[in-house]
């Protein structure tokens, strides 16, 4: 027993550690932490990031005789190193993966290996679709949410989208109208609890939102058409009354001729008895 430690005191030694479990969340900061108690006597420490995406770079720091620390990287400008600590600023669901850190020492290698899991929270909605069927989404999550709907139907479809951003967008539609009210399911490792949401599924319902629609759309329209309609109703009214000033002025006429007529017969009668009077005085 004494052998073998007198062998790793004098060659040195690599000790491999198990597997640490790291979740982080899309947009912070992450911050991953390879330890050792001797960090005063680092003499080299490098890391390794296997991305999620394949991608692969290198992170490391080295203390050389004469020459002082040295930093290489190839990784993205958002990786920095603190002591033994790599921070990752902006997290992205690509920097997930297995990194690996190696510590080097005069007494030997730690090597550790960090499995990073990114989660990011999706947006969840119920609502009536474009089909008039319920419509449960969970838009920008990863991993892929779950949905799930009470009462179960096997006319449930499901549809699963990859965005390029790594992200999911889950669309569950409940293609059924029972008259009876459903609720959706949506779990995901964001949620301490799955969300969910009710929704009357009734033909009522979908026919009143067709009928919304179509006054909406109907009253689109009258917008539009109502300066034609006011132009038109204008023109008419203007004629009209023109027209009417017209008629107007004929029958102010008419009536001064009529008033004429009435004046000269009184005339008349007027002057034959003068002349009457005057023939009786003579006789």
């Amino acid at each position: 027993m004494i052998v073998p430690l007198l062998m790793l005191c004098i060659c040195g030694f690599t000790l491999t550690t198990g597997v640490t479990v790291v979740v982080g969340r899309r947009g912070t900061s992450t911050v991953l932490q390879c330890e050792d108690h001797r960090e005063n006597r680092i003499t080299a420490i490098s890391w390794k990031f296997h991305h999620m995406n394949s991608y692969l770079c290198l992170f490391s720091y080295a203390v050389i005789y004469n020459e002082g620390p040295k930093i290489f990287t190839n990784c993205s400008t958002r990786i920095s190193l603190s002591n033994t600590s790599l921070t990752i600023q902006d997290t992205q669901i690509s920097d997930g993966g297995n990194h690996t850190c190696e510590i080097s020492n005069p007494m030997g290698t730690v090597i550790r290996t960090i499995n990073l899991q990114i989660l990011a929270q999706p947006f969840v909605s119920l609502d009536v679709g474009s089909s008039g069927f319920p419509e449960c989404k969970a838009i920008g999550g990863f991993p892929a949410a779950e949905i799930s709907w009470i009462p179960h139907s096997d006319t449930i479809h499901t549809t699963k989208i990859k965005k390029s951003n790594d992200t999911w967008t889950v669309i569950s539609t409940f293609h059924q109208w029972n008259g009876v009210t459903v609720t959706c399911f949506v779990s995901h490792p964001t949620f301490s609890n799955p969300w969910n949401s009710s929704i009357q599924t009734e033909k009522e319902v979908g026919l009143s939102r067709k009928f919304i629609n179509v006054l909406r759309v109907a009253l689109a329209i009258l917008l539009f058409l109502s300066p034609i309609i006011i132009f038109w109703i204008q023109r008419h009214v203007r004629k009209y009354s023109k027209k009417s000033s017209n008629i107007s002025a004929a029958q102010l006429e008419d009536g001064f001729a009529e008033d004429r007529q009435e004046i000269d017969p009184c005339t008349q009668d007027l002057t034959c008895t003068q002349e009457e009077n005057i023939q009786e005085y003579i006789k």
